[in-house]
Parts: structure tokens; C-alpha cells; sequence
């Protein structure tokens, strides 16, 4: 391979990724889907071992619904450790929710719905929604950057 081989193929990677960039934009509801699975489960820490149970249960079953319905509409599914920016946002985002768990599960034993729990749920479905929206954003700016490959 000459230097204009191996440039023409630097060029074909950077459009690929443009391309990519272009289709990596997921409908808000999928964005709130992703919030309240995670809100769900949070909420069940603070039940009772059959109400975490079937929290953690219907979070997995709806993030299997996410991935499923990703592979058929899109053909592929974008794991969140992708780029530099998204994994930052990632991490601090898994900081948050173990936060708002930790919260939840304290307010085991309290009547249900324990207040705490409930502000830890919609606290939850509120910032992981707005942090998936930002994911995409990052993750579609470093496509476009060449960042990701």
C-alpha cells in the first residue's frame, strides 16, 4: 500500500464514520425508556426482596427490549463505553445511580412509597433521560471527530 492507498483509506474511514454519525440518533422515547428502567429499578431497592426482585426483573427485560429493538430498527447496538467523553459521562453517570440505590435501599422499611424512594426514582428518571440524550450527543460530536474508531 503507497501513501495515496493508505490516505484514500483514512479518507473512506472518516466518511464512514460522518455516515455513522449521521444515523446515530435515537427517538426521545427511547432516551426515557432507558430513564425508566433505571428508575424502576431504583425504586425497587426500596420494597421488599420480591419487590427488588421484580424491579431489577421488568429493568432488565425493558434494557433487553432496548437492545432488541436497536439491532432490528438500526442493525447494531452502541454500547455506552464508547469515545473519550461518552466513558466520562458514563462513569458519572453509574456514580449517580448508585447514589440514588443507596438512597432507596435506606428507605427500606418505611411505608410504601417511602418519599426518598420516590425522589430517588423520579431523580433518576430525570437525570439518566438528560444523560442519554447527552451520550448521544458526545458519542455522534467524536464520531464526527474522528475520535471513535
Amino acid at each position: 500500500m503507497d501513501r495515496n492507498e493508505a490516505a484514500a483509506a483514512l479518507a473512506s474511514v472518516g466518511k464512514t464514520q460522518g455516515r455513522l454519525a449521521e444515523v446515530s440518533e435515537w427517538p426521545l422515547w427511547r432516551h426515557a425508556l432507558f430513564g425508566l428502567a433505571e428508575a424502576v429499578f431504583i425504586f425497587g431497592l426500596s420494597l421488599t426482596l420480591f419487590g427488588t426482585i421484580a424491579g431489577l426483573v421488568v429493568a432488565a427485560a425493558l434494557t433487553v427490549w432496548i437492545f432488541n429493538d436497536d439491532k432490528r430498527r438500526y442493525g447494531r447496538v452502541v454500547s455506552g463505553w464508547q469515545g473519550m467523553k461518552p466513558k466520562i459521562l458514563l462513569v458519572a453517570l453509574i456514580a449517580f445511580v448508585l447514589s440514588m440505590a443507596y438512597l432507596s435501599w435506606s428507605a427500606r422499611g418505611q411505608p410504601i412509597p417511602a418519599p426518598g424512594a420516590v425522589l430517588a426514582a423520579l431523580a433518576t428518571f430525570a437525570v439518566c433521560t438528560l444523560a442519554s440524550l447527552w451520550w448521544q450527543h458526545l458519542y455522534r460530536a467524536e464520531l464526527r471527530e474522528g475520535a471513535i474508531g
